[in-house]
C-alpha cells in the first residue's frame, strides 16, 4: 500500500467508501480532455454524511465581475475572471423500489472506484443489498473523450444476482450546486460571482437540452444528453432540471444497461474565443456520438499513442511509478489543444485559483509537453500569441510605449490579479514565455511557428524588458530591472531579481537571434514582421547591449542574493514557525513576511536549474544549502526544483526526499488542499525531477545532454523523449546509462560530456 491507495502501475483504486475523503478523491478521479473537465463526483451526487464539491468545468469559459477596491488606483486590474461551473450532465440516480441509492444509508458492499490511466476511464462497482431483498451488482463507467473534444459519456450496468426488485434509473441534466469554498483562502474561488442563468431547458424524447449563460462575460453554454436504453424511457422537465426516466422489473440473472452521451458546446457573444455553438449543434453532436464501445476503443488507442511517446518506468519503487504516471495522465488530459485555451493551475479538476493560467504553464508544464506531445506544446504557445493584443495594451497602461506584458493570471488575456505586488510586478512571465518559445525552436526546428507567431512574441517581450529597465550609473552603467517580483512571492517589488534578469537577458538574445534566423531562412516572413512591428537592426543591437551589460547582485561569501537586498533582511528561522501557521500568506500580514529573509519557493534555485551553465558546481552547492534553510516550500512549485539541483550537486538523499514529496503530493494530499483541484505545475515538476534531475537532461545548442544518476532506492529507471522528430529512450542503472533510438533518423546525444551517436534500430 501507498497511502490510502493500493499500489498499481496503471490504476488508482479507492477500496470501500470513506466519506471524509470524498472531496479530495473527486479531484483525484477527475476526467478531462482539454475542454471538458468532470470532477470525480458520484453519479448519484449525494452520499449522506459526506461533503462534496460538484463541478463540471469548461476550459476558457468564465464569468467576470468587477474587482472592488477599498482604495483603487490607476492601472489596477479591473475584473475578476472565474471559470464557470456549468450544468451537470453526468448524474444518474438509481432506485430499487422506493429506496434511492445513497452510499451513506444503503447496504453497500465491495465498493471500488478505479481511475484507469491506460484506458482513460473511471470505473466504479459495488454490491447493493436492497431493502426489498434483492442483491444488485452495479458497474458504472465514465469517460471524457480525448478524440471528440465536446463529448463525454457514462454507462451503467445493473445485474440482479438474487431476489427481485423494480429498478428505476433517472438521468439528470441540472445546474451544478456551487461550493462556496473558504473565504479566508485566496487560492480558491470563494465569494466570486460564477453563477449561470438557465435560458432553456427541454426534454425531447430521449434527448435532454439545457442552455446557460453568463451575465457579464457573454458566454452561452449548451449541453445535450442523449439517453440510450433497450427498455425505453420518458423525458420531463422538473423545476430547474431535465430528467429522463426508465424502469424495469429485475429478477435473478437479469441485466439492465443505460448509456448516456453528454455534449457541451459554448460560444461567446461579442468576442469569438471559440467556435460558434448552438443548441441544434449540441443536439446533433450528441445524437451522432459514437457508440460507447467505440468511444472506449478510441480512448484506449489515444492513450496507447501517448504512453508510447511518454513512457517511463522505475524498478524498485512502485509508489513512485504510480505517482509519476498519475501526474502525466492528468497533465495530458487537462491541456488545451486549440490555441485558444491554456492549462490552468488546477487543470480541470477543481475551481482552485479560479481556473486561471499562470507562468506555471511555460516554466513547469510546457517542457513535459515539448518532449512528449510537441503538438500540444505548440498550441500552448499559440494561446500566448492569441492574447498578445491584450498583453500589448497592458504594457501601454503601465507606461511602456512598446512591447507587451503578459498577464500574471488570466483566462481571457486580461490581467485579473488584484494584488499587483505579487501579480503584475512578476514581469518574469514575459521571459518564461520567451524561454518556452526558444526551447520549442531548439527541440522542433519548427520554422513555420517561429515565422507565424514565435518571433513576434520574442520581439514584443524583449521590448517590454528594454522599456522597463535602464543603464544605471549607480551600477557602473549596467542594465538594471528595478521594482519587480521574482518567482518567490514572499519578496516583492525588489530590484534586480536574479531570475528575472536572467530570463530578460536570454529574451534579448533570443529575439535578436530569431529575427536574424528569419532573415536568412524565411526572408518574406522577416520582411513582413519588420514592417508590421517596426523592427530595425538598430533595435536588435540595443537589446544585445542590454544583454551584455545586464547587472547581477554580487555574491557575499559565496552566497548569491536573489535580489539586491535579500541578504540585508532579518532572518526568520523556519523552525520558529508553527506547522499550523503554514502557508505564511494566510497567517501573517504581507509586511511581516516581506521584511524577513524568507522564501515561499525556489527562486535563485530555479535560476540555477534553468541557467545552470552560468554557475559553478561549488556555487550551486553552497547556495542550495543556504536557500534550503530559508525556504518554506509553501508553494507546490518549490520542491521539484530543489530536487533537480540537489541531484546535480550530488546530494541524492535530499533530492530523493524532495522528489518523493513532489511526485505523490496530490495522491497523499501533502499540502492539504487537493480537494480544490490538483497541482498541475507540481505534477510537471515531478516529471522534470525525473528527467532533468536524476536523468540530468539538458538541451544545449540544439543537442541533448545527459548526466544521469540512479538513487540507491531504485534498481533502474527509464524515460522517453521526443526530439526533432525522433523518439529516444534513456535507461539508467546503477552501472551507467543506455540510449536507444526508437524512431527517426540517427541522432547524436551527449552522455556525461561524451558524444554518443544513436542509429535506428533494425
Amino acid at each position: 500500500m501507498a497511502g490510502k491507495f493500493p499500489l498499481s502501475p496503471w490504476e488508482i483504486t479507492e477500496e470501500g467508501f470513506a466519506p471524509e475523503n470524498l472531496r479530495e478523491n473527486e479531484s483525484l478521479f477527475a476526467l478531462a480532455n482539454g475542454f471538458i473537465g468532470m470532477r470525480g463526483n458520484l453519479e448519484e451526487r449525494i452520499a449522506t454524511g459526506a461533503e462534496s464539491i460538484q463541478a463540471t468545468l469548461l476550459n476558457g469559459v468564465f464569468e467576470s465581475s468587477p474587482i472592488v477596491y477599498g482604495e483603487g488606483a490607476y492601472g489596477y486590474a479591473k475584473n475578476h475572471e472565474t471559470i464557470c461551473n456549468v450544468m451537470d450532465g453526468k448524474s444518474l440516480l438509481l432506485y430499487a423500489g422506493d429506496e434511492a441509492l445513497d452510499l451513506g444509508r444503503c447496504d453497500i458492499h465491495s465498493h471500488l472506484r478505479t481511475l484507469d490511466m491506460r484506458r482513460g476511464v473511471l470505473r466504479r462497482s459495488f454490491l447493493w443489498h436492497t431493502k426489498d431483498g434483492a442483491e444488485l451488482s452495479v458497474e458504472m463507467t465514465r469517460l471524457v473523450s480525448l478524440t471528440h473534444q465536446q463529448l463525454a459519456a457514462v454507462r451503467a450496468d445493473v445485474r440482479c444476482l438474487s431476489g427481485e426488485t423494480r429498478l428505476r434509473l433517472v438521468s439528470e441534466l441540472r445546474p451544478t450546486e456551487i461550493s462556496e469554498g473558504d473565504p479566508n483562502d485566496p487560492r480558491n474561488a470563494a465569494g466570486k460571482n460564477r453563477s449561470l442563468h438557465t435560458d432553456r431547458l427541454e426534454a425531447q424524447g430521449d434527448l435532454l437540452l439545457m442552455e446557460q449563460s453568463t451575465a457579464r462575460s457573454g458566454f452561452h453554454i449548451f449541453c445535450a444528453v442523449q439517453n440510450r436504453c433497450t427498455a425505453g424511457g420518458t423525458g420531463t422537465v422538473d423545476g430547474s432540471a431535465a430528467l429522463w426516466e426508465t424502469e424495469a422489473e429485475l429478477q435473478a440473472g437479469e441485466f439492465f444497461r443505460i448509456e448516456k452521451s453528454i455534449c457541451y458546446t459554448a460560444e461567446r457573444i461579442g468576442k469569438q474565443t471559440m467556435s460558434a455553438a448552438s443548441p441544434d449543434e449540441a443536439c446533433r453532436l450528441c445524437k451522432d456520438a459514437p457508440a460507447f464501445d467505440t468511444l472506449l476503443q478510441e480512448q484506449e488507442a489515444c492513450l496507447d499513442a501517448f504512453w508510447e511517446q511518454a513512457g517511463l518506468s522505475i524498478e524498485g519503487d512502485d509508489a513512485l511509478l504510480q505517482g509519476l504516471r498519475f501526474n502525466l495522465f492528468h497533465l495530458f488530459q487537462s491541456a488545451g489543444r486549440d490555441g485558444r485555451r491554456n492549462i490552468s493551475a488546477k487543470g480541470l479538476t477543481g475551481e482552485g485559483y479560479e481556473g486561471h493560467y499562470f507562468w506555471d504553464t511555460e516554466a513547469y508544464m510546457f517542457p513535459v509537453f515539448l518532449f512528449t506531445e510537441p503538438s500540444i506544446a505548440r498550441k500552448l504557445l499559440e494561446y500566448r500569441y492569441f492574447i498578445l493584443p491584450q498583453a500589448r495594451e497592458r504594457a501601454r497602461v503601465l507606461g511602456h510605449a512598446k512591447g507587451a506584458l503578459f498577464p500574471w493570471r488570466t483566462i481571457d488575456g486580461e490581467e485579473v490579479s488584484a494584488y499587483f505586488p505579487a501579480g503584475t510586478a512578476q514581469i518574469h512571465i514575459d521571459g518564461d514565455i520567451a524561454h518556452a518559445v526558444r526551447e520549442y525552436w531548439q527541440a522542433t526546428q519548427d520554422l513555420e511557428f517561429l515565422a507565424e507567431s514565435g518571433a513576434e512574441i520574442l520581439v514584443e517581450t524583449a521590448r517590454l524588458y528594454y522599456s522597463h529597465g535602464f543603464f544605471s550609473e549607480g551600477k557602473g552603467g549596467r542594465f538594471v530591472l528595478n521594482c519587480v517580483t521574482g518567482p518567490d512571492e514572499y519578496n516583492v517589488l525588489v530590484n534586480n531579481n536574479v531570475y528575472t534578469n536572467m530570463v530578460a537577458e536570454e529574451n534579448f538574445r533570443s529575439a535578436r537571434a530569431a529575427m536574424c534566423l528569419l532573415k536568412e531562412k524565411a526572408p518574406a516572413a522577416w520582411a513582413r514582421l519588420c514592417g508590421a512591428l517596426g523592427y530595425t537592426e538598430e533595435e536588435g543591437a540595443a537589446w544585445m547591449e542590454a544583454a551584455d551589460r545586464m547587472y547581477y547582485p554580487a555574491p557575499r561569501d559565496g552566497i548569491i542574493p536573489q535580489d539586491d537586498d535579500f541578504l540585508d533582511r532579518q532572518p526568520w528561522p523556519l523552525e520558529s514557525i508553527p506547522a499550523e501557521n503554514r502557508p505564511l500568506l494566510i497567517h501573517y500580514h504581507g509586511l511581516q513576511i516581506y521584511r524577513a529573509m524568507v522564501c515561499k519557493q525556489a527562486d535563485l534555485i530555479l535560476a540555477m536549474t534553468v541557467f545552470g551553465d552560468r554557475f559553478t558546481k561549488e556555487e550551486k552547492r553552497k547556495n542550495f544549502r543556504f536557500y534550503d534553510h530559508v525556504t518554506t516550500h509553501d508553494s507546490s512549485l518549490s520542491m521539484a526544483v530543489f530536487s533537480i539541483l540537489a541531484c546535480e550537486i550530488g546530494e541524492l538523499d535530499t533530492a530523493y526526499r524532495y522528489f518523493m514529496s513532489s511526485a505523490r503530493l496530490d495522491l497523499e494530499d501533502i499540502q492539504g488542499n487537493t480537494k480544490d483541484g490538483l497541482h498541475m505545475a507540481n505534477m510537471a515538476g515531478a516529471w522534470n525531477g525525473l528527467v532533468k534531475g536524476f536523468g540530468g537532461m539538458r538541451c544545449r545548442d540544439g543537442a541533448l545532454h545527459f548526466s544521469p544518476v540512479c538513487p540507491e532506492e531504485w534498481t533502474s529507471y527509464s524515460f522517453r523523449l521526443g526530439f526533432r522528430g525522433r523518439l529516444i529512450e534513456v535507461r539508467v542503472t546503477r552501472d551507467g546509462a543506455d540510449y536507444r533510438l526508437l524512431r527517426g533518423e540517427k541522432l547524436t546525444v551527449f552522455s556525461y560530456g561524451q558524444a554518443v551517436t544513436l542509429l535506428p534500430e533494425a
